[in-house]
């Protein structure tokens, strides 16, 4: 630790030992931030979007500073950890008070200051009348002076422990658990906001609302960094399911928790949140983030696990350096150690060089050696003793790591010994009987690359992972591991067989394992007790879902990511990702693009229309080149004038008329391959029709904020989210949400002129 942190470290002590509040909140965790803050003002693109919404740097940092107590929220387990510390330090300072003034000491000691003050100023002053240095009388002023001052300092410890100012300052002095858990804690909590760079998103959060056109259709978008990486967790938004995770983890010793959505929702993030391996030494958690691959095979994806797991283990032992004292205990050490040092080791001195004397002063002088010896004994001692324990924490790190780096060998090699001896009995010139022995001993170690079976190699892995989370307790942490991608196996049956292979290795106390599955895994688990148990319901304590994010959450990590973007723009990504935040921020990289291909960014209208139009265009393509509409001529020729521009200067309701036009008049068969995609198309026409409808010149200020306006549940921008999101499950539940959009945005439906010929402009079956 550098002399700044601790002079910082002993300066925020001081400032908690001074307080005036009975219980003390943290005063260190928000003057951080703020330095932070003033660090990341500097930064090219702030300083240049500064400029460009016309934000002065001291209206931008007081904006942010408002704000600060949101950054800590976006690292939620380093946060809770920080909080729960914090309350145990804030109740343990209130019981020692309480204590303080009903224990036993609380009656004795104020008689012994009492009779030792007296003793000690008789003594003292017949020592003082003596006159003298170092005779019998002159000891007695020595050791009246001693008992003055002992009694003076139990009366100031009496009184410093009564109040909350003093067991502040008892704890600080005397390095109590509950305050170094908290200042660690506190550590750690800042040391993630500074390694995922928590800062920045929240000074472009700042920015775009600090911005007086944000409501506008103006694009003011200079640069857009934040949009490059679709899977940091440096711009996750905190949600619901976050929050049960956290719960869950907090609540149970050990387990493994499903975590199921739609593809593109942000499992992946929620688990690289909780799994990703810790950089900063401050965190005691050891994580781990491996990827369930999609032929797999159970045995060599739970090595490659374990693999991951040591390596996580030696990188994280690796970081952690041995001990030093605390701020507090170099305080005391330094401060304290003066007077200590004074008073004792005067007390030892007097008594060796006064030994010689006459019995009387000889039995003072041993009597000094005793109590002078002891105090300097126990007082050097507790530092001696906690460098001890610091030592065999770093011992057992130590420990931890040999472990792992031979289990990273067993997993390639599987050792074996050879040992080998030979002799011969030969004829010899050198001797009379013409007979000689030699004799040869080998003993080698080789390694061979020979496979492990899986029981032993699930045996090997929860003996580890066990060892690993007992050492892992010990020091304050968890063992996190997340298994990705399991939901990207195509076969439900095969994904169910994957884990009931290794579902073995679950159940490690202290191990947590968080594992994305798919929608069907969360179906199957809620059904659990309707039928007989599957894979899924025996292997998982807890399946959470991840929804959907609502407009607010997408207005968030767009504004968390990009400078610029006014809410028009925001809500446009929003409606066409349908709430998945993968194609958010695919939707915001499209228009930027859009807006900014030719050079000068165009008008809102513009905007939308080409953005809109393309979306149009790519998924004409794509349905013109599927197998199964091969043989509509019709359909073929329809997407074949979209594909050339016919419909480029043309409004969409009449691309839409083309294709229900195109439908076959005799179809066998209504529910072929082929009929669900038309109706797959005409419902997303009907949603690209609404979009621009609804996004153009008539979208003012006044209509964005009654459209965002979520207080009486579903907003107007979230009804077109939810009816893109149904294209992937229903279509005509697709086209159903279209038009209720359609009419709470004051826009005609198409029901009433689909009303005889279905939607999709087909008759609709006979009910049989």
């Amino acid at each position: 630790m550098s002399i700044q942190r601790r002079l910082e470290d002993f300066v925020e002590a001081i400032a908690d030992i001074l307080g005036e509040e009975e219980i003390p909140p943290d005063r260190a965790l928000r003057p951080r931030l703020r330095r932070l803050l003033e660090k990341e003002l500097i930064r090219e693109e702030i300083r240049n979007s500064m400029a460009d919404v016309g934000v002065e740097e001291d209206q931008l940092f007081e904006i942010a500073s408002g704000m600060l107590e949101q950054i800590p929220c976006e690292a939620p387990d380093e946060y809770d950890r920080f909080c729960r510390a914090l309350g145990d330090y804030q109740a343990a300072l209130s019981t020692a008070r309480r204590d303080a003034a009903d224990d036993m000491w609380n009656r004795v000691l104020p008689r012994l200051a009492a009779y030792g003050g007296s003793a000690g100023g008789v003594i003292l002053s017949i020592g003082l009348l003596a006159g003298g240095l170092f005779d019998v009388l002159g000891a007695l002023r020595f050791v009246g002076g001693l008992m003055l001052l002992a009694a003076a300092l139990v009366a100031i410890h009496l009184r410093v422990r009564k109040t909350m100012t003093g067991q502040r300052f008892l704890f600080v002095v005397t390095g109590k658990r509950h305050r170094k858990d908290y200042t660690s804690k506190r550590e750690a909590l800042l040391s993630t906001i500074v390694e995922r760079d928590l800062v920045v998103p929240t000074l472009r959060l700042a920015l775009n609302q600090a911005r007086v056109d944000r409501l506008s259709r103006r694009f003011a978008v200079k640069a857009s960094p934040g949009l490059g990486d679709l899977h940091s967790t440096l711009y996750y938004v905190p949600t619901p399911v976050e929050r049960e995770v956290g719960e869950l983890i907090r609540q149970l010793t050990g387990g493994s928790i499903g975590i199921a959505g739609p593809r593109g929702s942000g499992k992946s993030s929620l688990l690289g949140l909780y799994c990703a391996p810790r950089r900063h030494a401050s965190s005691a958690d050891i994580c781990c983030l491996v990827s369930a691959p999609v032929d797999y095979l159970a045995r060599d994806f739970v090595l490659h696990m374990f693999a991951a797991l040591c390596r996580s283990v030696v990188v994280k032992v690796k970081r952690r350096r041995r001990g030093s004292l605390s701020p507090g205990q170099l305080f005391i050490l330094i401060v304290f150690g003066i007077p200590v040092n004074a008073i004792f080791g005067g007390m030892v001195w007097f008594g060796l060089h006064n030994f010689s004397g006459s019995p009387a002063l000889q039995t003072l002088s041993a009597g000094a050696i005793v109590v002078g010896g002891s105090v300097l004994l126990l007082y050097y001692g507790s530092f001696g003793l906690d460098l001890v324990k610091r030592w065999w924490r770093h011992r057992a790190d130590r420990r931890l790591r040999r472990a792992a780096l031979r289990n990273l060998a067993r997993i390639r090699y599987l050792q074996t010994h050879t040992e080998s001896w030979s002799g011969t009995l030969k004829a010899s010139l050198g001797t009379k009987l013409g007979l000689g022995l030699d004799g040869q001993r080998s003993r080698g170690v080789s390694r061979a690359e020979q496979p492990l079976g899986y029981p032993e190699i699930v045996r090997l892995f929860r003996v580890f992972a066990s060892m690993t989370s007992a050492h892992a307790r010990r020091q304050g942490g968890r063992v996190l591991i997340g298994i990705d991608e399991l939901d990207k196996i195509s076969s439900a049956d095969q994904g169910e067989k994957f884990l009931n292979e290794i579902k073995s290795i679950f159940g490690v106390p202290g191990v947590y394992f968080l594992i994305t599955v798919s929608d069907d895994a969360l179906t199957a688990f809620e059904r659990r007790g309707i039928r007989l148990r599957d894979a899924f319901d025996s292997s998982f304590d807890e399946i959470l879902r991840v929804e959907l994010l609502s407009y607010r959450e997408s207005r968030r990590m767009l504004y968390r990511r990009v400078i610029g973007l006014s809410e028009p723009y925001v809500a446009l990504c929003h409606a066409l990702s349908g709430g998945l935040a993968r194609d958010l921020i695919r939707s915001a990289r499209h228009v930027i693009r859009s807006a900014t291909e030719h050079g000068k960014p165009d008008e809102f209208d513009s905007i939308v229309r080409r953005l809109v139009r393309d979306d149009v265009r790519r998924k004409t393509g794509a349905l013109s080149q599927i197998e199964a509409i091969r043989n509509d001529t019709a359909l073929l020729h329809v997407l074949h004038r979209v594909k050339v521009g016919y419909y480029a200067e043309k409004e969409l309701s009449d691309l839409l008329h083309d294709v229900r036009a195109a439908w076959p008049k005799n179809q066998r068969k209504p529910d072929s391959e082929a009929d669900l995609l038309r109706r797959e198309l005409i419902a997303f026409l009907y949603l690209s029709m609404t979009l621009e409808d609804v996004f153009n010149e008539r979208l003012d200020e006044d209509r964005v904020r009654s459209a965002a306006d979520d207080s009486h549940g579903q907003c107007l921008f979230d009804m077109l989210a939810s009816a893109r999101s149904a294209l992937g499950t229903n279509t005509e539940l697709a086209w159903r949400l279209t038009s209720e959009a359609r009419s709470a945005w004051g826009l005609d439906s198409w029901d009433n002129e689909a009303e005889w010929h279905g939607p999709f402009g087909l008759q609709p079956s006979p009910t049989l």
